[in-house]
């Protein structure tokens, strides 16, 4: 009876208190039910770790935050060309040491206004009124490919836009063979386009815009088809970006080498945080 009073004595004494248990890695504290224990982390002069969540806008930040505040146990990681997203965890788990995770930078590749443009419009066909506007509102993105002697400049697609005219010729033909009466018939559609003043420009198969996907980050020049029908006795305009999945890795591949490079000892890891 005396032990088991001496127990409780011992309890009551230890309310609030920390104590260690055996097996046990962190200290308890027994406290009466309806009572919180508090942290007084407050009343300090600083915290006892930085607790830092933020977003920063741009890669050059990213780097420089990350250089500012680096340790033997930081980490960056990005999840590849479809997250676009490059997350710096401070105080990241050390092999001898666990930690809280408590400081992390995110760096989110945020696409430009430009390629939001020219992305919404691919593939969507479009009637000569609403694409011939579409190109005069972004014709500074269009650009003349060095290397190919025959892509058209931004004022010839201008002009196309505005003065193509196309005729649609249809040639059907039907035989019979005498010998064992098989038909055969034959169905031939050709669309004719012309465009300019006098029917003097070239109607290209593709033109090439000059993008940067990313704010901020590197150009690249981008093949676009430049296509045409007739439906419906209208014509109908619109261009398709080749390959536009492969830009955007390309643009997220370029900012992640430059990120790598300039974080010093940092490493980079391909994965989800």
């Amino acid at each position: 009876m005396q032990q088991a009073l001496q127990h409780l004595v011992t309890l009551a004494q230890s309310l609030g208190k920390p104590m260690e248990v055996p097996g046990i890695p962190a200290p308890l504290a027994l406290v009466p039910n309806g009572v919180n224990i508090e942290s007084l982390e407050n009343l300090l002069p600083a915290p006892s770790r930085i607790k830092q969540k933020l977003t920063v806008l741009d890669a050059e930040s990213f780097i420089s935050y990350v250089n500012r505040f680096a340790t033997q146990a930081t980490a960056v990681f990005c999840n590849g060309p479809e997250g676009r997203t490059f997350t710096a965890v401070i105080d990241y788990h050390d092999p001898a040491a666990p930690a809280w995770r408590d400081h992390v930078a995110t760096y989110r590749c945020p696409t430009t206004v430009e390629w939001g443009n020219w992305k919404d419009k691919d593939r969507k066909r479009m009637d000569q009124a609403t694409f011939a506007e579409f190109i005069e509102d972004n014709v500074k993105d269009i650009t003349h490919h060095p290397e190919q002697n025959n892509s058209p400049s931004a004022a010839d697609m201008l002009e196309i836009s505005r003065t193509l005219e196309a005729k649609k010729n249809i040639t059907f033909r039907q035989g019979i063979r005498l010998d064992n009466g098989q038909v055969q018939l034959t169905y031939n559609e050709e669309i004719e386009g012309r465009a300019g003043e006098a029917g003097q420009l070239r109607i290209p198969e593709e033109f090439f815009i000059a993008l940067k996907p990313f704010l901020g980050g590197e150009m690249f020049c981008v093949p676009a088809r430049f296509r045409y029908r007739i439906q419906e006795g209208r014509l109908t305009m619109w261009f398709e970006l080749v390959r536009a999945d492969k830009v955007l890795e390309e643009a997220y591949n370029a900012v992640r080498a430059k990120i790598e490079g300039a974080i010093n000892d940092v490493p980079l890891y391909e994965a989800t945080f």
